[in-house]
């Protein structure tokens, strides 16, 4: 099922000025990220650096601040995003790639591409990655997380909608054409509620709320929704929700 990013962009367009307050496991991914990048990249003269899917600019920051770069391109399908976090870490108009990676032309070679959650969103992994590795040079980098196959796994169960979360063997299979694989892991971190409407609440504040199709909650749908997720009440009568990201350092052959 092709995903649509036009829904995708509005969703994520709603959830520019509550992103930040309510990302608490999009914040620890990407210092998560951001680790393995200064670890990984030690030796790297890194003059041309493009972040795919910047969002609200949390990993550009710590981007900005840790290499000497000549140029650092930011992307994001959200144009009030990719502009507002060009603007605020003070990049030229010119670094700002609005418009989706898969379709957009890319100018630049890089040394390294990195991206924190976002890759899920590809309607053709294989060929994006193709594509991505085109524009890193030869022992460039790409570094980037994204989600596994239990990602927000409740939602998915109640609603039977949601992405097609792509397991980390799929996704080491894609990269071995282009790709030396450094280093590759996954992890699980569970958030906690009060009530199912405070989940709801939460991916709409953050756009996880963006599925593979349009999907309506009623009052209805809504109601269904909060009762079904009683199984997943946990004994202190809390409600779990799941994330899996995955990490991977690559280097082109």
């Amino acid at each position: 099922m092709m995903i649509d990013k036009a829904t995708i962009k509005r969703r994520f367009k709603r959830s520019i000025d509550t992103y930040d307050e309510n990302a608490t496991v999009q914040k620890m991914i990407v210092n998560h990220l951001f680790s393995l990048v200064d670890k990984y990249t030690q030796q790297l003269q890194a003059g041309n650096i493009l972040e795919v899917g910047c969002g609200t600019g949390l990993l550009t920051r710590k981007l900005q601040n840790r290499f000497s770069y000549t140029h650092l391109d930011v992307n994001d399908l959200v144009d009030d995003m990719c502009s507002k976090t060009a603007s605020v870490l003070h990049l030229p108009a010119s670094a700002c790639l609005i418009g989706d990676i898969e379709t957009i032309t890319l100018e630049r070679i890089y040394d390294l591409v990195v991206s924190a959650s976002t890759f899920q969103w590809f309607n053709a992994p294989a060929m994006t990655l193709k594509k991505l590795a085109g524009q890193i040079r030869e022992g460039g980098f790409l570094i980037f997380s994204t989600f596994g196959d239990e990602n927000l796994t409740e939602l998915r169960t109640l609603t039977g909608q949601g992405l097609v979360y792509h397991a980390s063997d799929e996704w080491e299979k894609w990269l071995s054409a282009d790709f030396e694989l450094l280093y590759a892991e996954e992890r699980q971190h569970i958030l906690y509620f009060q009530d199912p409407l405070e989940v709801l609440l939460h991916v709409k504040r953050t756009g996880a709320n963006a599925t593979a199709t349009p999907y309506s909650w009623t009052k209805s749908k809504i109601q269904q929704f909060c009762k079904a997720y009683d199984r997943f009440a946990n004994e202190r009568h809390t409600y779990p929700l799941t994330y899996h990201p995955v990490y991977f350092v690559c280097r082109k052959k």
